[in-house]
Order: structure tokens, then C-alpha cells, then sequence
């Protein structure tokens, strides 16, 4: 076999590059092509009217949840199979329960965002904390480092040029259309990235049945708990992560904007079937280059290159061109989505309620769309560790955000705006302090080697009945709940 040229030396033939480009006039077309009207209604500008019908439902909601393309590549190549049941089965699980129990109760409630939610069951105290926690998960910057990289390696720029361009060319459409740029530019990019792995794979497969390539693979990687035999308490807290379905603010967003409760229901249940498909075919990719790619287990960090590598390998000019513009389409359908959501949070969320109008609430979202994507930005150029940041602070912040946001759909619970901001910030504050004490083996372990989400999960199911007795004579005084009728819009 030829030697593997570095991912840093990966360039791509003129027709590829045209592909590229002609990707990227497509999405500026579909992004600035917008009805938008100056009168439009916030709810317009912010949930597209709540008129998503099922197919670009389905289409911007599974096409959101892959930003970490590169990331699902390296652990595919790093622990095999166990992917599916790592980032695979959880996700369907708690995506099927909030299809089950909370889509139609989602679009049914007045509040457009989880900190709406907060403010209407709670008050503005843990609306104000929610909007704090939504817009830590909701950051672009993994988003935009992984496209910076990509984009870096072929133009040859340097990587700050990268990410500034990355992040210009995701969101400018975002001023002028809002939630419905997003949604038209997600329908393109579902497409594509569906495209380009059946692609990648059809072609894998004329090279090498994939019971040729299964044969060939290590033990460890076909063991159904990977190549570094996860423990239980591993595999017990991915899915607990999976738990981050039930806040996460695309989600909820999505919901919100559906033509109806079952049309978010359903096309939940069929987003659930793409997510499969679409991990059965990143799966068998990544162990394709198990096979393939032996060299970049040599390399440190190597394994993240493993797509493009991979399709540099197989793939013919013009069809590689096509499978880079399914991994730019990946990530960027993820970026344009979160940025647009922190806007909605520094915009709407955080900024002070003036009673100036619509209109002026819909100006402060767009400049939230400008400061979201320059926060994303620097802390994409400033942390090259952001990915891994990230995580961290998902695990930190999910605690916190989890049971208030769930609270919100029972009555069999009743929390004052005092008492739901001390369950959130206990969560958080726990399962923090957990993070930055380390455990017996040093940096890079925890305390008594349990992960950090776990004691934050732990602490808010202890407070929220205790909390719970005391609050539910002061929210019958203080009325909290009926103004869940009133539009915030």
C-alpha cells in the first residue's frame, strides 16, 4: 500500500474545488432567499411562523445533531463498533421519549425557548440562569474549530483566517431570515450529507465486500463495548448524556416550530430512523478505515483526519470533491443552528424586556447573531481544546438545566422561581466542583472515579422534593403558572 500522506496534505483537484464552491453559492442562494417582511411577527423571525411541516422538520432536525463528524470518525477508529451503542442508542432513547411525552406539550405551551419556559413556570431569577446554561450548550465554537480545520487544510490559510471566514460564510444568511434561513439551508445540507456517505460507502464496498472488511477488523473493535472494553459506570453515564436530548435548545426549537404537536411527534420518530441510518453508515465508514488507514494509529491525533483521509484514499476527483462538501454540510448545518439560538438567548433571553415593541426585540436577536458568532469565533481561534471543553461543560450544565426543564411538564411538582435557580445552580455547582477536584489517579480523573454529571444528577433529585414541599403554599400565593396561557410573543 502507497504511504498515507498527512491530513495536512490532502489538496483537491480543480473539479472538487469547483464542487465545492458551487455548494457554497447554493447555501448563500437558499440562505438569503427569504420572504421575510420588515412587519413580520417575532414569532415569524423566531420560529418561522410555527408553520414547519414534516419534512423540513425532519430535515433540519436530524441534519443539527452531526457537527461532530470529524469527532465520530476518531472514535469510530479508535473503539469500533461501540459507537452505535455510544452515540447511537441513547440519543434514540431519550429522542423516542421526548417524541412520546414532551413534543406535543412543547408546541402546545406558549413559551418559544427553554429560558421562556423557565420564566413562565418559574420567574425571571432561573429564567435568567436557564438563558445563561442554554447559551453555554447552544456555543458554535466546536462547530467553527472543526470547520476552520477543514477549511484550513484545503485553502492553505492560516487557521484564524479559516474560522473567521467559516464563521462569516455560516451566518450572514442568519440576519436576513432567521429560523427560516436555517430550516431552507438544512433541507440542502440533509441531502447532501446522506449523498455523500452513500458515496463514500458504495464505493468502499466495490473495493472490499464489508464481510471481507469485518474479517479484517481487530477483536476489540467488533466487541460491542470497544476497543477499551468501556466499564459500566462508562457506559451507564453515555447514557446519561443522552439525557441532554430532553434540554437541548434545537430540539425545543424545532418543536415550537412545527405546523402541530404531531407533526413535531412524528417527525421526531422518523428523525429517529435517519439517525440510525445515517450512524450505520458513519459506523461502517470508520471501520473501513480501521482497515484501510492502519497508519493513523500511529500518528497522535491522526484518527481525527480519518473521513477525509479515507475518501482521499478511495475516491475518484469529482466524488471526493462531493464527499467534502457532505462533511462541510455536516458541520455547518449544525453551526448556523446554534448561533441562531445563541442569538435568541443573548437577544430575547438575556436582554432586558423594555416593552419596545417587536420590532425591536427582532433588531437585538440579530445583533445577538453577530455576537454569538464573534464569541464563537474567539473561542474557536483562542482554545484549540474547545471540542474538549465543550464536553466538559455539557457534562457540568446538564445537570442543572434537567430536572427544572422537566419539572415544567408535570403539576405534580411545583417549584418558586427562588427554589428551581437553587436546584439549577446545585446541579451545576456540584457536578463542577466534582470536575476540578481530581481523583486518586491524578489529572485527568475524578473523584472516587465517578464522572461529575453524576453527583450533579444526584444533588438536584435530593433538593427538588425537599424544595418542592416548601414551594408549592408560595406558587399557589404568588399565582406562578397561570401566565404559561399568555403568548410572550
Amino acid at each position: 500500500m502507497a504511504p498515507l500522506p498527512p491530513w495536512q496534505d490532502v489538496r483537491l483537484a480543480t473539479l472538487d474545488l469547483v464542487i465545492i464552491i458551487l455548494y457554497m453559492g447554493g447555501i448563500l442562494y437558499l440562505g438569503l432567499r427569504s420572504r421575510q417582511r420588515p412587519e413580520a411577527r417575532l414569532k415569524r423571525y423566531l420560529l418561522g411562523g410555527r408553520r414547519l411541516t414534516l419534512v423540513p422538520f425532519v430535515a433540519t432536525l436530524v441534519s443539527t445533531w452531526y457537527g461532530g463528524i470529524l469527532g465520530v470518525g476518531e472514535f469510530t477508529y479508535s473503539h469500533g463498533l461501540v459507537n452505535l451503542l455510544i452515540f447511537g442508542l441513547p440519543y434514540y432513547l431519550f429522542a423516542l421519549l421526548y417524541a412520546l411525552f414532551l413534543a406535543r406539550r412543547v408546541h402546545e405551551d406558549a413559551a418559544l425557548t427553554i429560558p421562556d419556559r423557565f420564566r413562565l413556570h418559574y420567574g425571571p431569577r432561573s429564567a435568567r440562569l436557564g438563558a445563561v446554561l442554554v447559551f453555554v450548550l447552544a456555543t458554535p465554537a466546536p462547530y467553527l474549530l472543526m470547520l476552520g480545520i477543514m477549511l484550513r487544510y484545503l485553502l492553505g490559510i492560516p487557521l484564524w483566517a479559516a474560522v473567521l471566514s467559516g464563521t462569516l460564510f455560516s451566518t450572514i444568511y442568519l440576519w436576513r431570515g432567521g429560523f427560516q434561513s436555517v430550516v431552507r439551508t438544512d433541507i440542502f445540507q440533509f441531502a447532501l450529507m446522506f449523498i455523500g456517505f452513500l458515496v463514500l460507502l458504495g464505493m468502499l464496498i466495490a473495493r472490499e465486500p464489508l464481510q471481507a472488511m469485518w474479517a479484517e477488523l481487530p477483536a476489540s473493535h467488533r466487541h460491542w463495548r470497544g476497543a477499551g472494553a468501556l466499564s459500566w459506570q462508562a457506559i451507564i453515564v453515555w447514557f446519561l448524556i443522552g439525557s441532554w436530548t430532553f434540554v437541548d435548545p434545537g430540539f425545543y426549537q424545532r418543536c415550537a416550530a412545527a405546523k402541530s404537536g404531531d407533526t413535531a411527534a412524528r417527525g421526531i420518530l422518523l428523525g429517529i430512523a435517519f439517525w440510525f441510518a445515517f450512524d450505520l453508515l458513519t459506523t461502517a465508514a470508520g471501520l473501513y478505515a480501521v482497515v484501510i488507514l492502519p497508519q493513523l494509529s500511529a500518528s497522535s491525533g491522526a484518527a481525527v483526519g480519518a473521513f477525509p483521509l479515507l475518501a482521499a484514499a478511495v475516491l475518484p476527483t469529482g466524488l471526493l470533491g462531493l464527499f467534502f462538501v457532505a462533511l462541510l454540510a455536516t458541520i455547518m448545518s449544525t453551526i448556523d443552528s446554534f448561533v441562531f439560538i445563541g442569538a435568541t438567548t443573548l437577544g430575547r433571553d438575556l436582554a432586558p424586556h423594555r416593552g419596545q415593541g417587536l420590532a425591536a426585540e427582532r433588531r437585538r436577536i440579530r445583533w445577538g447573531i453577530v455576537a454569538s458568532a464573534v464569541l464563537g469565533f474567539v473561542l474557536a481561534v483562542r482554545i484549540p481544546s474547545v471540542v474538549s471543553l465543550w464536553y466538559m461543560l455539557g457534562m457540568v450544565m446538564v445537570p442543572g438545566l434537567l430536572l427544572p426543564v422537566l419539572i415544567t411538564f408535570t403539576r405534580r411538582v411545583a417549584l418558586t422561581d427562588r427554589a428551581a435557580m437553587t436546584v439549577a445552580l446545585a446541579g451545576v455547582a456540584t457536578a463542577a466542583t466534582w470536575a476540578l477536584t481530581p481523583g486518586a489517579g491524578g489529572e485527568g480523573t475524578y473523584l472516587l472515579d465517578v464522572q461529575p454529571m453524576l453527583p450533579g444528577l444526584l444533588v438536584t433529585m435530593v433538593l427538588v422534593p425537599i424544595l418542592g414541599r416548601s414551594s408549592r403554599m408560595a406558587r399557589a400565593k404568588d399565582g406562578v403558572g397561570n401566565a404559561v396561557r399568555k403568548d410572550p410573543a
